[in-house]
């Protein structure tokens, strides 16, 4: 069985949820499963990140799934996540995962797990998201965000003129407004952007 669709189907996912995840349509991931072509190197990355397993596994290069060479830096993944404003992201870290030292040169990283399926299908509960810490985020890109002293959330940033819209990938899923003076006032605080999302193992 070609190794995309092998693991696609341990995760028990559509076609068309994995295609959203890696960026391509339908038809293209359909091809690369039946094996008419193969994937391009960005979406060979995605795939291979997604999944935590090697580009050589994905193309049956070789036989050992995961990565042999352990990555020299390891970053804390929390399973509930909130700020202080002196040390950054705390909370209940739930075990360190490996990361690539490279990454570290464009500041620091942290990963924490999804709790539940408002991401969904985009992330699945049990996958990691990768942070790099800032207190910003571009129109439309996901990220860790926290509203007053709730728990953060892994969630969509609309940025308005008049405030900032939280929007979950799940439409069954209500968008949440903040006006300035609310995101100001209680407060409303991006801790870092998703950089990168690996499937759970």
């Amino acid at each position: 069985m070609n190794r995309i669709r092998f693991l696609r189907m341990q995760k028990a996912m559509k076609q068309e949820d994995l295609a959203k995840v890696i960026h391509v349509s339908q038809s293209s991931l359909s091809g690369y499963e039946n094996e008419k072509y193969e994937p391009d190197k960005k979406t060979l990355l995605r795939l291979a990140s997604y999944f935590g397993v090697s580009i050589d596994y994905l193309l049956g290069i070789d036989n050992a799934r995961f990565y042999e060479k352990k990555m020299s830096e390891q970053i804390p993944v929390y399973s509930v996540l909130q700020t202080n404003p002196l040390t950054g992201p705390c909370g209940s870290v739930l075990y360190f995962l490996d990361f690539d030292p490279y990454w570290k040169e464009e500041g620091e990283y942290f990963g924490i797990q999804i709790c539940g399926d408002r991401m969904e299908p985009r992330m699945f509960e049990g996958d990691v998201a990768i942070v790099r810490r800032q207190d910003t985020a571009k129109d439309s890109s996901v990220a860790v965000v926290q509203v007053g002293r709730e728990n953060a959330l892994v969630i969509r940033v609309i940025n308005r003129e008049d405030g900032m819209t939280l929007l979950p990938y799940n439409p069954k899923y209500k968008a949440f407004f903040y006006t300035n003076k609310e995101i100001a006032e209680l407060p409303v605080k991006i801790l870092g952007k998703v950089v990168e999302f690996r499937g759970k193992c």
